[in-house]
């Protein structure tokens, strides 16, 4: 399957500091980590991308949301509760520790922008000369546009799910498009005046029950502020089968009762298939100006499979991305991953990114996962980390 789509080429060439790290990426991802994923002891030396799911806190309630959403983890009386802030100190740290690699920074959240001393804390990263990309909603965006521009942000990745009344319907809040759009322009227009390409703006779009039917009418809303680039996902979903399975495997390879595919269950007979393919098709075959990308990369006439069949993994086998990834979060465990933080390998308040990274917990999720069928676990056939770039 394919993994470096083309249209993603010209917007990270015009950010030098994107594309050099991107290309390090590319190694340390597609070259570095499969070799070590053929050692026995479950170790590896090709840590890439460092991610920090900042703070629980959100202002939106995205009825899909995997935390916060209709069967969110963190709402749920059966499950943990995945919440807390790390200390800006400790996060220096850390950042101290894995500059010298060279890592790229992946912030989301939560709302990153309700952490306190994100600000602080991003310029402390290009300080160090890190490369930084966030997820938000846009709602931190205007008031600290600024701060954004002359620091040399690299990547902001702001949530849009449609027209204005499409997009407030699924972020639960009204007016999140109005605060997301001037935060976007306040962004460009210093861009324009500084004369730099820094933040790229990207823009993502989450296909579900409530946008299934404007999505062409999604794109031509983001061409009008002019994102370097936009990203439909096709959405992640699971069911209670196996949701299952799942949970019997991890406890057998692990020990590990997991909780977090309960958030990702959800009924995908409320989508009108067709009417998604017929968009999809019209997307891919019209001449927008804004780069498009969808994830998974799936030919239009997969696209009903893709949904009714949540098994089905369209040849992308292997999970590696614990091999070239290390996943923080709120309250500092680390996690094999961010969005099924259910096995937890150690915490950067009291051990080292190395400790945590190549520790025996580590190793042995990585081993676990390489025994399974296809290298994957049952819940994570619709992940982005699988199916992604």
């Amino acid at each position: 399957m394919r993994r470096n789509p083309k249209q993603l080429i010209g917007p990270v060439c015009r950010n030098p500091a994107l594309l050099t790290s991107f290309s390090r990426g590319a190694y340390r991802q597609f070259v570095k980590s499969k070799l070590d994923y053929r050692k026995e002891d479950g170790s590896s030396s090709s840590l890439w991308l460092l991610s920090l799911r900042i703070t629980h806190r959100c202002n939106h309630r995205c009825a899909i949301c995997a935390q916060l959403g209709e069967h969110g983890y963190n709402t749920r009386s059966d499950t943990p509760q995945v919440k807390g802030e790390v200390p800006f100190a400790v996060y220096k740290r850390v950042i101290d520790e894995v500059a010298p690699k060279k890592v790229h920074v992946y912030i989301t959240g939560g709302e990153p922008f309700l952490y306190q001393n994100l600000v602080p804390l991003v310029n402390y990263m290009k300080e160090k000369g890190l490369t930084v990309q966030i997820v938000t909603n846009g709602v931190g965006l205007e008031n600290n546009a600024e701060d954004i521009v002359n620091n040399g942000w690299d990547m902001i990745c702001v949530s849009f799910d449609g027209p204005p009344e499409v997009h407030d319907k699924c972020r639960g809040v009204a007016g999140a498009m109005d605060t997301a759009v001037s935060g976007i322009k306040r962004i460009q227009e210093l861009k324009a005046e500084k004369k730099t390409s820094k933040p790229a703006i990207f823009v993502l779009t989450t296909i579900s029950k409530n946008n299934q039917h404007t999505l062409v009418e999604t794109v031509r809303e983001a061409e009008k502020i002019q994102p370097d680039g936009m990203i439909i996902y096709y959405s992640w979903f699971t069911n209670e089968s196996i949701g299952q399975r799942h949970t019997e495997i991890y406890k057998e390879k692990l020990g590990i009762t997991p909780f977090a595919w309960k958030g990702y269950v959800r009924d995908t007979e409320t989508l009108d298939i067709e009417k998604i393919a017929q968009q999809v098709q019209e997307i891919k075959s019209s001449k927008f100006k804004t780069p498009i990308v969808f994830v998974p990369d799936l030919k239009v006439e997969d696209i009903k499979q893709y949904y009714t069949h949540p098994e089905d993994l369209f040849g992308y086998k292997k999970c590696i991305s614990p091999w070239f990834q290390l996943d923080i979060m709120p309250n500092g465990d680390a996690v094999t991953c961010r969005d099924f933080p259910d096995c937890i390998t150690g915490n950067i308040i009291d051990s080292t990114v190395e400790e945590i990274y190549n520790g025996e917990r580590h190793r042995k999720f990585r081993r676990a996962l390489r025994s399974c069928e296809n290298g994957v676990f049952p819940a994570c056939s619709r992940c982005c980390g699988l199916m992604g770039y």
